[in-house]
């Protein structure tokens, strides 16, 4: 399924145009609308958890296999990368 993304702003009466999408005429799309400022999205304003996407990325990236005993020239003496 092809996604298009675009912003535009709203005109009076809460009226809002889009112009130049790849769909063909009378095709039905589902419409969101976001409000943003300075070209970043309001996160109060979109009423979502953006905590959710960052505690699922933390949760990939850690690490749960063991690595074995280590010495203590691993652990603290290493040497200084030229």
């Amino acid at each position: 399924m092809k996604t298009y993304e675009t912003s535009a702003t709203v005109e009076d009466q809460g009226q809002v145009r889009v112009n130049g999408v790849p769909f063909e005429p009378g095709t039905r799309v589902d419409v969101t609308i976001t409000p943003m400022q300075n070209g970043a999205e309001l996160a109060s304003a979109a009423g979502r958890d953006l905590s959710a996407p960052l505690l699922a990325a933390l949760g990939k990236g850690r690490n749960t296999e063991t690595v074995g005993p280590l010495r203590r020239a691993e652990l603290y003496d290493r040497d200084i990368l030229h």
